[in-house]
């Protein structure tokens, strides 16, 4: 992944479209265990984001979605859960803007940014994943979402929050960032991966498993490897717009 994110260009489309394709299914798997139909929709969409993405085409998203949206609805509508168009559809939506709409951001970020910029912000990911993990595991008491996520408490997370806030602040003086906006970005980043997280477990919980799919051993599936990644990176790419 981060050989990809240095290189760009193809490899890196690629390797965010098969992203988004296989994370699509195991979404789509989620859904129906959940009882919400699903429709050919879905994966059009995973793959329509990217695919803007790496042709520099990342103004025509708006249109893209309308499309997906118009999409759902008509294969809902003649499908045969028309009892169950609305969900249906909105299901469709929700999965292809989750998968495909999110993981895009790798490659419009990675354009616009660069590797440094981008490799900063995973790295903010990581930080906050391995202190609120060590944290918790040594110190942790009081359980952060106990319905959702039991091993998460309020100490990992206060750790993780406090150690992706430095990290963010650190790289500033590396990226030529101000060491303030940096430490925001990586505060504001920590804060959308602990959220992308909890919303996967959201996900699993509704489906009734314990992971999102097998494809990496040890691991579980492309969303339980990239839960928090989807929601920090654009979170990241926009505050780098607005901030730095």
């Amino acid at each position: 992944m981060l050989g990809a994110i240095w290189y760009g260009g193809i490899p890196l489309a690629l390797l965010v479209v098969v992203l988004a394709v296989a994370g699509a299914e195991e979404f789509r798997r989620l859904a129906r265990a959940a009882g919400l139909p699903t429709s050919p929709a879905l994966g059009a969409g995973a793959l329509a984001f990217p695919l803007l993405a790496a042709a520099g085409r990342w103004d025509a998203a708006w249109s893209a979605l309308l499309a997906v949206a118009a999409l759902a609805a008509g294969l809902a509508v003649a499908g045969a859960h028309r009892p169950q168009a609305i969900a249906g559809a909105a299901a469709d939506l929700l999965g292809a803007v989750y998968l495909g709409g999110l993981f895009a951001h790798v490659i419009v970020f990675r354009d616009a940014a660069g590797f440094a910029a981008v490799l900063a912000v995973v790295a903010v990911v990581w930080v906050n994943d391995i202190a609120a993990y060590f944290v918790g595991v040594a110190w942790g008491r009081r359980p952060l979402a106990p319905a959702l996520s039991p091993g998460k408490s309020l100490e990992g997370l206060a750790a993780g929050l406090v150690a992706a806030t430095l990290a963010g602040a650190a790289s500033g003086p590396a990226l030529g960032w101000p060491v303030g906006r940096a430490a925001v970005l990586g505060l504001a980043v920590a804060a959308a991966a602990v959220a992308g997280d909890l919303w996967e477990s959201v996900m699993k919980r509704s489906a009734g498993v314990k992971d999102s799919g097998d494809v990496l051993p040890g691991h579980g599936g492309i969303l339980d490897r990239f839960d928090a990644l989807l929601f920090g990176v654009p979170v990241g790419y926009y505050l780098w717009r607005w901030l730095l």
